[in-house]
């Protein structure tokens, strides 16, 4: 048989079997092919190294150990992403000072009428701001405050504003999309890892849960896919994005969210609500 058919089929068997098993037996072939060859190449003189290089067997060793290193080459990037500690990315996520990151929503039926493009997000420990744009516009602006227990929705659309303050309901209004509940959602869920995938350039690992209680217990959705995509190098999520139907397969939500600026010190002046004058407040009177 010729040495590259024996290379081809080295090759071939290393894409149909595991890892493992292709390592032991390309290795066994190159150690085999390099006993039959030493002798003849240590023990020949500089001038007929050429002629040598010609014996089909040196050429197997020779092309054998470039297919081991092609191996080895694959098997370190393939475990590349082997560094990533879930534990750790909720601590580190826990202790980010500020987050700055986007949301874009598809929803189908939209039956809630939200009608923007994308929501640009802002989260320190104790506050939150959500801005929703359209054609590069702010439409509506939400202003999050936990300590006052405090939300204020500003709709420049219709020029008015809603205010609640609920201490039963309250801090938890925007939880759902806060980065920190969203990776101990993923975490208290069954999961599966995923990876290494690099995203926007960046070489990530992610989990990946069909868990339709993700959002909590009550109305649950009919299915659920999720997945949060987390950096390799700085360990903070990359990118988020889930998928749930509703009443049969009728009602479908895909919610992604990414552009993600994490650590980053906030403008205590970006959460102070700004409602401009002669907007109407429709508040109810009871909420």
């Amino acid at each position: 048989m010729r040495p590259e058919e024996d290379i081809r089929q080295m090759i071939e068997r290393w894409n149909k079997e595991t890892s493992g098993q292709m390592d032991k037996r390309v290795l066994g072939d190159v150690l085999h092919a390099m006993d039959e060859s030493q002798g003849q190449v240590l023990s020949e003189p500089p001038l007929r190294r050429r002629s040598i290089m010609k014996n089909p067997i040196t050429k197997l060793a020779i092309a054998a150990a470039l297919v081991v290193a092609v191996l080895i080459g694959i098997s370190l990037f393939s475990n590349s992403g082997s560094g990533v500690v879930w534990a750790e990315v909720a601590q580190r996520v826990q202790a980010s000072r500020g987050v700055t990151f986007r949301v874009t929503e598809e929803i189908i039926p939209d039956t809630y009428g939200r009608g923007v493009d994308f929501t640009i997000l802002h989260y320190s420990s104790t506050q939150a701001r959500l801005d929703g744009y359209v054609d590069g516009q702010i439409i509506k602006t939400t202003y999050d405050d936990c300590e006052t227990k405090t939300v204020i929705l500003v709709d420049h659309g219709h020029k008015s504003y809603v205010q609640n303050t609920n201490e039963q309901r309250m801090p938890d209004s925007h939880k759902t999309v806060d980065p920190n509940h969203m990776i101990q959602r993923f975490l208290a869920c069954e999961h599966t890892e995923l990876g290494p995938k690099t995203i926007d350039g960046v070489l990530c690992e992610g989990i990946e849960t069909t868990d339709t209680t993700f959002y909590g217990t009550e109305n649950q959705p009919d299915s659920l896919t999720a997945q949060i995509w987390v950096s390799i190098e700085t360990g903070y999520p990359v990118r988020y994005e889930s998928e749930h139907m509703r009443d049969d397969g009728q009602a479908r939500l895909k919610w992604v969210a990414d552009q993600f600026q994490w650590d980053v010190e906030l403008n205590e002046q970006i959460f102070e609500p700004n409602i401009p004058e002669g907007y109407i407040d429709i508040s109810p009177d009871e909420w």
